[in-house]
């Protein structure tokens, strides 16, 4: 069996990496010419390579996994912002089988937040080498829908905002590609104006006689179904200043005829 020297200061051990941890202590601890404090060095030393070496093999084992996962196909639809996503039991699907071969695994838990109505999702990411990372999102508690009425209750929300996070997380780990727009339901990211908003800018667009397609290119956006609802004040602000510009080139001629 091979050995190495393991050199401390001017002392020398020799050190066979073959055998067990323990029967390496038992060695070095019955020999009266190694002391206490040079064991202890000894054990630190062979923490800090451990350690070397459960880093190089997750990251290697990453390297690995994420050439392995394909694209998701986002097939889920979220009926309040009109956009598809990949739901979390399609990218467990795609990337469970591959990041555990190569020997992840991903424990989830609840943490503590600073952000009102917000939930912390946590996650360890360990390898089977012994190193573990960690990483965390707060993720916003919906209960209401984009029209402001409610579409599920606080227990829901909280479950609901917990596995999107999961699937966050779960995809920035590993870099999976999802080929989505975001379903932004817990995230909020993506939201469109309401039907009763959609009626009301389609009469605002009959009663200015305002060109449609002019519209849409002024906001942005390829329908009024589309239209952000962060740009629904810019389109009301737009109307109001095209209907008093009108109201005052009607009163104009009835100026001049006092």
């Amino acid at each position: 069996m091979t050995e190495e020297i393991v050199k401390y200061g001017d002392d020398k051990i020799q050190y066979n990496r073959e055998k067990t941890f323990l029967s390496t202590i038992e060695r070095l601890a019955s020999n009266p010419d190694v002391d206490v404090a040079k064991i202890k060095q000894f054990m630190e030393m062979e923490e800090h390579v451990l350690d070397r070496n459960a880093a190089q093999a997750f990251n290697a084992a990453m390297t690995k996994a994420q050439n392995k996962i394909e694209l998701v196909i986002a097939k889920s639809k979220n009926e309040q912002t009109h956009s598809t996503y990949a739901d979390l039991k399609a990218v467990l699907l795609s990337a469970k089988p591959v990041y555990t071969a190569e020997g992840f695994s991903l424990m989830f838990y609840e943490g503590d937040t600073t952000k009102e109505n917000h939930k912390r999702v946590c996650v360890d990411i360990m390898h089977e080498m012994g190193h573990t990372k960690q990483r965390y999102g707060d993720f916003a508690i919906q209960t209401t829908g984009i029209a402001g009425k409610s579409m599920m209750t606080q227990i829901h929300g909280e479950g609901s905002a917990f596995s999107y996070g999961r699937r966050y997380l779960t995809c920035m780990i590993f870099n999976i590609p999802t080929g989505d727009d975001d379903d932004g339901n817990a995230a909020g990211e993506i939201q469109y104006i309401t039907d009763a908003m959609q009626k009301e800018i389609n009469d605002l667009i009959k009663s200015t006689k305002a060109d449609k397609a002019k519209v849409l290119k002024y906001l942005k956006s390829e329908s009024v179904e589309k239209i952000l609802l962060s740009d629904y004040g810019k389109a009301k602000v737009a109307f109001e200043a095209k209907a008093k510009t009108e109201k005052k080139t009607e009163r104009e001629p009835g100026d001049d005829d006092k």
